[in-house]
């Protein structure tokens, strides 16, 4: 009997952390490099698949953990939603992919959204150097993708096809860092705390 009931509390505990640590892989978002604030109402939309496009940008800090876009679907693949990813890449639009956000699926919600894509972990980036988002369509469908001109960013440019943009333009976008949430540290302390003292009483009273 004590050891079901050991059993139940270790579930409880183990979920517990499992949902601690589900928000811990999200926490508080720290913006480094930005084009736009989030109360901008943008009216300018590229379309992917049908072009390629990045936006470049210069970090100071030396990682990045999320990246957010202001995003219109129309088609959205008839109802099943539109698979979006975004891929970090290094020196050039086409360089090489240091790391991709894990896909998110979008509706057709009738009006732009601001996104956020979140990377595996914080990616390591040299501060002062360019790197580019490039947004990318795994799913049939179509994604409109919200840029602005003019645009006062100076560390960057939205590219397409291949070709900077000689307008000034830039696509809207966010990114930074993920800083995990200091509650959300002490609930995986405290569940993995309250485990083990379970466990070694459990232990304890079958001797």
């Amino acid at each position: 009997m004590k050891l079901k009931k050991l059993k139940k509390a270790g579930a409880g505990v183990l979920v517990l952390s499992l949902i601690a640590a589900e928000a811990f892989s999200q926490g508080f978002l720290v913006v480094d490099q930005a084009s736009g604030t989030t109360n901008e109402l943008l009216q300018n939309f590229t379309q992917i698949p049908d072009n390629q496009i990045a936006q470049s940008f210069t970090p100071s800090l030396s990682t990045v953990g999320f990246v957010q876009f202001q995003t219109y679907v129309f088609d959205d693949n008839n109802g099943a939603g539109v698979a979006f990813a975004v891929n970090l890449r290094e020196g050039a639009y086409n360089g090489p992919i240091l790391s991709s956000t894990t896909p998110v699926v979008l509706l057709n919600r009738l009006m732009t959204q601001i996104g956020t894509f979140y990377y595996p972990d914080n990616i390591s980036v040299t501060p002062g150097q360019l790197y580019f988002f490039e947004p990318v369509l795994l799913s049939p469908g179509s994604m409109n993708t919200g840029y602005k001109f003019p645009s006062s960013y100076p560390f960057g440019e939205a590219w397409n096809n291949g070709v900077p943009s000689s307008t000034g333009s830039d696509y809207w976008f966010r990114e930074g860092i993920v800083v995990p949430e200091p509650g959300t540290v002490w609930m995986l302390l405290f569940g993995s705390g309250v485990f083990i003292w379970r466990w070694r009483v459990g232990k304890n009273s079958q001797l």
